[in-house]
């Protein structure tokens, strides 16, 4: 895909993981705040899920990367899987096995494209200009901590969000969930930090849900696309 690079990758021992960003796809939150449009693969090859896609948000201020889970795409190779279980995969030939995966990678590619869809980006963006709105409360410590119980978080991670919402000073949903975002590069373990990134994704979605069924008036913060 033009303009796209690789941001991170990593096999664990469940997960093959690749976060693209796309450089040609970008805007600001506020002026001077950039962020680009990406997506995630993600797949397990023992079983344990589907091949996954799920829009990225990358922001260049920080390199933090927030996932939008509820607009992910899954797709389930099971054809094979099927075909090895009564040995009817030995009765197909090189070349319709060929066919086989050429289809199943152009679904792909099309699942990876609509990832990518300028439309799902700025329904993103709007959701973080609209968070900045959006008060968290004076205290810190106990925001933190009622993060931490909704999202089961540890005690490590819990203390790296509430450093890094502290040293950035913006107390309102936008500032927590960077600050979600931002520690998952504080964790060693690549399945645990992409999973920081979708609660990210979902404490976002979250807020802005909640705002809205309580009526606040919510204006975006204007920012022109660069």
């Amino acid at each position: 895909m033009k303009g796209c690079e690789i941001a991170s990758c990593d096999v664990t021992e469940t997960h093959l993981y690749l976060k693209v960003i796309n450089k040609t796809m970008k805007t600001e939150i506020v002026p001077g705040d950039i962020v680009q449009a990406g997506f995630v693969v993600s797949n397990s090859e023992i079983g344990l899920g589907a091949l996954k896609v799920e829009p990225l948000v990358y922001r260049l201020v920080c390199k933090n990367g927030l996932i939008s889970k509820d607009l992910a795409h899954k797709k389930y190779h099971t054809g094979r899987q099927v075909e090895d279980t009564d040995n009817a995969y030995e009765l197909y030939s090189d070349a319709t096995l060929a066919q086989d995966d050429k289809a199943y990678f152009m679904k792909v590619q099309d699942i990876v494209s609509a990832a990518v869809d300028e439309t799902k980006f700025m329904l993103t963006v709007n959701k973080l200009r609209m968070a900045k709105n959006l008060k968290t409360g004076d205290d810190p410590v106990q925001t933190v901590e009622v993060l931490g119980d909704r999202y089961v978080l540890n005690k490590n991670e819990r203390a790296s969000i509430l450093r890094h919402f502290i040293m950035a000073g913006e107390f309102t949903q936008y500032g927590l969930v960077n600050a979600v975002t931002r520690s998952s590069q504080d964790v060693a373990d690549y399945n645990r930090a992409t999973e920081l990134e979708r609660i990210g994704g979902t404490l976002l979605d979250e807020s802005v849900e909640a705002a809205k069924s309580r009526k606040i008036i919510m204006l975006p913060h204007p920012a022109q696309s660069a």
